[in-house]
């Protein structure tokens, strides 16, 4: 291997890139793997770790030292990551569980961190130590989150991917995500705190959570009694308020960084206190797209800095994995069962948890830093993702059966509907809402003139029509109506899947393309049929052309308002002059 490495250095050129041109190199690379590894049906995640190792292997000598700018500049992916875990957290979904549910949710991580912490101290004080945790004292607690934590990302993309988000055992496994999402910043926390002893450690905590405790009343109070204002005041211009909150995540980051926290844990707090604002939906459109690209810059950097993988550490990844699953199949399904679920969500909650998160990636370089880590204990940890995720692709593709068979060779009696009850991709948007019958994209003179005909004629179809609109100054006036309404901008197609769209029968537009932004009829129309082509999209024309190309490119049904007071002017024109002549 290293002969070939040689080679390759030699071929290629050796002056060292700028930060660019070495990021440019790092996403081709990515986009080309994510390819490979779609067809073969393995998560982009992995294909973006490989092109890091592939890179690492034959181009490291070209990036000098802008290989460390860029690992910086990738930071800015886990800081749009908290960010966006912030606006979605429903701390409230978990309370609606019930008590016993909920504290087992809650509990997951740290009953976790608990038991194999506890384990690696017992196996020290015996001078034993076990294969697949980590070699030192020090990095005992990081080993321990890590076998807690399970990949947010992975886990909801392929339970989407079965329509099994809306089963109990589905439901259950999100609300798990945004509990240990919580433990997670903690223990980030925690081993940041711990780089300058022990003693100054735990001083540091103190003084830290002091702090940070100022920091977050600071935001919330800012958030309550001016964000709010702000946002309502940008609504209707969409791209000023994903500048404004993406101005705001920055502002909680630099809040925690200078209490002595990480950036990551002040974009989670400014996310938080986004959350409830009606334009949260739209900021997940706009920011996700930031997220995932300095999420792939981020693998990408890691697998720069891994070594090439040795039988050993294949090794101690698998055994890692083999403790996690066994972690969420002792400690985790037991407490689902006390909180009276069935065997079968039980086991299948454990079962879908059962990979590495990649949030666990962040503690690997302040554990090597730290002196906590070896390089063969980050390499192993960074290996036991890889290949737990690849694990989990059939692991949550046969769940149930998985747990049905656990179930009969425990010999535990199954409760009723104890099993999978898949809720469709069209049953519901992504952000709290269900999806409406009907979805009407924006409101304008056209739409206001159908409610108040609708009220008086078809009172019942109000309610199955839920309107997207960017001004939120008109909510008030469309929810008077009897219509509900959300904030949004109907030119993101990110907004309309975020919102449901895949679950409407039908989709109106009563605006014309003279006062839409940013987009048109025929834009809207073929948004729509890309994500639900089973919609029926009645459009709306200026002219007679548009409404010809509308109706060829798919639509059920295109209205023009010219046409239509055309008609109305001549049907009275008639009827004026024949008043006139019969005087």
């Amino acid at each position: 291997m290293s002969d070939l490495s040689e080679v390759i250095t030699d071929v290629l050129p050796t002056q060292p890139l700028s930060v660019v041109p070495s990021i440019e190199m790092a996403v081709v690379a990515a986009a080309a793997l994510a390819i490979v590894f779609y067809r073969l049906k393995q998560p982009a995640l992995l294909a973006y770790i490989a092109a890091g190792l592939v890179l690492g292997l034959v181009a490291k000598p070209m990036l000098g030292g802008s290989l460390g700018e860029m690992e910086e500049i990738s930071h800015l992916g886990l800081v749009f990551l908290l960010f966006i875990i912030g606006v979605e957290l429903d701390l409230k979904g978990i309370l609606k569980l019930g008590p016993r549910v909920a504290a087992a949710v809650m509990l997951q991580a740290p009953i976790t961190i608990g038991a194999v912490w506890g384990l690696q101290l017992l196996l020290d004080a015996l001078g034993l130590t076990l294969f697949g945790l980590a070699t030192r004292p020090a990095g005992f607690f990081i080993f321990a989150v890590a076998v807690s934590l399970s990949s947010t990302a992975v886990v909801v993309k392929l339970l989407g991917d079965r329509f099994d988000l809306g089963s109990q055992a589905g439901r259950i496994t999100v609300l798990t995500l945004i509990a240990q999402d919580i433990w997670a910043v903690l223990s980030l926390t925690f081993v940041t705190s711990q780089g300058e002893g022990s003693r100054s450690g735990v001083l540091g905590v103190v003084i830290m959570l002091g702090g940070a405790a100022a920091a977050v009343a600071a935001l919330w109070l800012v958030a309550h009694h001016l964000l709010t204002r702000l946002m309502r005041m940008l609504s209707r211009s969409p791209d000023m308020v994903a500048m404004a909150a993406l101005g705001w995540c920055f502002v909680g980051a630099g809040a925690m960084s200078l209490a002595g926290l990480s950036a990551e844990m002040g974009a989670l707090i400014a996310g938080l206190t986004l959350g409830s604002l009606p334009i949260a939906a739209e900021l997940l459109a706009k920011v996700s797209a930031l997220r995932d690209f300095f999420m792939a810059l981020f693998f990408v950097a890691l697998g720069m800095s891994l070594p090439l993988p040795t039988l050993e550490v294949l090794g101690a990844a698998l055994a890692l994995i083999g403790i996690l699953l066994l972690s969420r199949l002792v400690l985790f399904s037991p407490l689902l069962l006390a909180a009276r679920l069935g065997p079968a969500v039980s086991f299948a909650s454990a079962i879908n948890l059962a990979q590495l998160s990649e949030f666990s990636l962040l503690l690997l370089p302040i554990g090597v830093a730290q002196g906590a880590l070896t390089s063969q204990d980050a390499a192993t940890v960074s290996y036991a993702l890889m290949l737990s995720v690849v694990l989990s692709t059939y692991g949550i593709k046969y769940n149930y059966p998985l747990a049905f068979a656990l179930t009969r060779l425990l010999r535990l009696k199954r409760a009723a509907g104890d099993g999978p009850a898949p809720q469709p991709a069209a049953a519901g948007g992504e952000h709290g809402h269900a999806s409406a019958e009907v979805v009407m994209l924006g409101y304008f003179r056209n739409a206001e003139s159908l409610a108040e005909r609708l009220a008086g004629a078809a009172p019942d179809l109000l309610a199955r029509i839920l309107v997207v609109d960017y001004n939120l100054k008109n909510h008030p006036a469309i929810q008077a109506q009897g219509l509900k309404v959300v904030y949004g901008d109907i030119s993101n197609p990110e907004t309309l899947r975020h919102h449901g769209i895949q679950g409407a029968r039908v989709v109106l537009s009563t605006v014309t393309d003279n006062f839409l932004r940013g987009t048109s009829n025929l834009e809207l129309l073929k948004q729509i049929k890309g994500q639900n082509p089973e919609a029926r999209f009645i459009g709306t024309a200026i002219s007679a052309g548009e409404k010809a190309a509308l109706l060829e490119a798919g639509a059920y049904a295109c209205i023009s308002p010219s046409d239509e007071s055309a008609a109305a002017y001549l049907a009275e024109l008639r009827r004026a002059l024949a008043q006139g002549a019969d005087a």
